[in-house]
């Protein structure tokens, strides 16, 4: 008996909370499906807006692609990013029981304004990356994720490699709460819109509305590691995601 109510709750969990590809920031080894597609669109700063759309073409790869820009509301000008960014994840392991999810990707989408003159945003793109995640039952789900990751733009000569960090813990039937920590190793040189060696810590909370329907707020930087920041990013994510 008490096994047929486990697997009802766990039934219950899969069908509400769908599998996470990515924490506030840092993408996890979760990926969309063949036939699963997902729009997110992220209002943030300065007018800021990116539309994003990602696909699941086979069981262990998927694709996307996002573009965006600031100062979209109002009497200013508005600031288009340079290019359409792309991402793209291939899961390489999946999770069981006793072994992680491991994932490899790429994503070229970075966060808050594009730079045109030193070819970055505020802050880097996650470039190539290898992920590892592993999922607990804990009063409802609880998930770890860490890796690696070597961003492009590297413009100001910093070109090192880059460690990432996160959790999340759902909290009842459709809330969950997540954190990640990106140590910014290839954000902290001598250039002047490099960091300041604390990295970057973000949190955020996503309201699940429905099966398909998602609402993310996401607190960003919140060691203000950004140079002449007076204050961390603040962002909300509108997240659509169904089966085709």
């Amino acid at each position: 008996m008490r096994k047929i109510v486990l697997l009802t709750i766990l039934l219950f969990a899969a069908t509400l909370f769908a599998e996470r590809i990515q924490e506030a920031t840092i993408p996890t080894a979760g990926i969309l499906t063949r036939g699963e597609a997902k729009i997110a669109n992220k209002i943030y700063k300065d007018n800021g807006m990116i539309i994003g759309a990602s696909v699941g073409l086979f069981d262990s790869f998927m694709f996307g692609f996002s573009y965006g820009g600031e100062e979209l509301v109002g009497e200013n000008k508005p600031q288009w990013h340079n290019r359409v960014e792309f991402n793209a994840k291939f899961r390489v392991i999946n999770e069981t029981e006793k072994c992680p999810a491991i994932a490899i990707g790429f994503d070229s989408q970075g966060y808050g304004k594009y730079n045109k003159t030193n070819n970055r945003y505020d802050i880097k793109s996650r470039g190539f990356y290898g992920v590892v995640s592993k999922n607990f039952n804990m009063l409802g789900l609880l998930g770890i994720d860490g890796g690696l990751n070597y961003s492009l733009e590297k413009d100001d000569k910093d070109k090192d490699l880059n460690l990432f960090v996160g959790a999340y813990k759902t909290i009842g039937k459709s809330l969950t709460v997540m954190a990640d920590y990106d140590l910014a190793s290839n954000d902290n040189g001598t250039h002047e819109l490099n960091g300041i060696d604390k990295g970057y810590l973000n949190a955020g909370v996503e309201l699940q509305i429905n099966e398909q329907l998602s609402l993310k707020v996401i607190a960003q930087d919140l060691l203000i590691n950004r140079p002449n920041a007076e204050s961390f990013n603040r962002s909300i994510q509108i997240n659509y995601r169904w089966n085709f």
